[in-house]
């Protein structure tokens, strides 16, 4: 199925790439994963970004691995894949490649090694619309640079920027930038903590990195949210975030793994240097989180397992 932008919607897991014990892409465990996944409901899959060590990987495997993911999701939801690199002209040969993959659009940060200017930043995304078909959207990462509403207008006017990915605590401006840009123009809210107030700042949809082990939450506390019961969401965002702090607690990647294992599912490793969970650690993180459990009423798939 050829979707677009406009359908790459709800909750999306900023996809977690798998790596085996040689630090090479492990597509075993991406495909048990994807598949309980999209089985949970969600939205489509954001590729080799921050939680998908894309910075860690070359341009060969970053392909390698938007390729095989595009393969197993075979066309069942929309995939956007995150082909920034600190060069424009790298930046643009993985966009042509996503293309040819079937995603559904592509997403960059600017160079996150020099500091761009304005015309550098227009020139670079300009770079990476030229070289594909695909809608574009841009990834603002606020620690790094924070976006203004001129800054949106003026990117905006490249023909293939459609949309945003706002990852920062300011969504009075990430309100400001949709109501100036329109409908149809996507804004994807990215603080899993604060997925509510993106919402109510007018986010089209949620990526986020916690949405590869508990999507059914987040699922389940947007339909509240959009059916209008916002005490309810309310209550789930807080257990959400009681699971948040928990997971970056014990170190997001790894703890996330562990929460996928004790569910079934072949996790793989991380790559290296970063570490994996010693027994001690993992029984230390379920305690934990089993306290989470039983201190709310509020169930996910984890907890059942817990």
């Amino acid at each position: 199925m050829k979707f677009e932008l406009k359908d790459f919607k709800g909750v999306i897991p900023a996809y977690v790439t798998p790596f085996d014990k040689d630090g090479n892409y492990y597509e075993k465990s991406a495909k048990e994963v994807i598949e309980w996944q999209i089985s949970q409901g969600v939205g489509g899959f954001y590729l080799t970004g921050s939680n998908g060590y894309g910075a860690a990987m070359d341009s060969s495997e970053r392909m390698k691995v938007v390729e095989s993911v595009c393969r197993i999701v075979d066309g069942r939801v929309p995939v956007v894949a995150h082909i920034a690199a600190v060069s424009g002209q790298l930046s643009a040969k993985m966009a042509s490649h996503a293309a040819s993959v079937g995603c559904t659009g592509v997403s960059a940060v600017p160079s996150y090694y020099y500091k761009l200017t304005p015309d550098e930043m227009y020139r670079y995304y300009s770079e990476i619309a030229e070289a594909s078909e695909l809608p574009l959207v841009i990834y603002a990462q606020t620690h790094v640079y924070e976006p203004s509403v001129e800054m949106f207008e003026r990117l905006a006017t490249i023909p293939k920027v459609q949309g945003l990915k706002y990852t920062g605590p300011n969504h009075y401006m990430m309100g400001r930038i949709k109501e100036k840009l329109g409908k149809d123009f996507m804004v994807y809210s990215g603080y899993d903590e604060m997925f509510l107030s993106g919402l109510l700042f007018g986010a089209d949809a949620l990526i986020g990195g916690t949405y590869n082990v508990i999507p059914d939450l987040y699922i389940k506390a947007v339909d509240h949210f959009e059916g209008g019961d916002i005490k309810l969401a309310q209550k789930e965002l807080f257990v959400a975030n009681a699971i948040v702090q928990c997971l970056i607690k014990n170190d997001i990647q790894a703890a996330m793994k562990v929460c996928l294992e004790i569910m079934g599912m072949d996790a793989g490793y991380n790559p290296t240097p970063f570490a994996m969970m010693d027994d001690s650690a993992k029984q230390k993180f379920l305690c934990e989180m089993r306290n989470i459990k039983a201190g709310t009423d509020v169930t996910c798939e984890l907890f059942k397992v817990l």
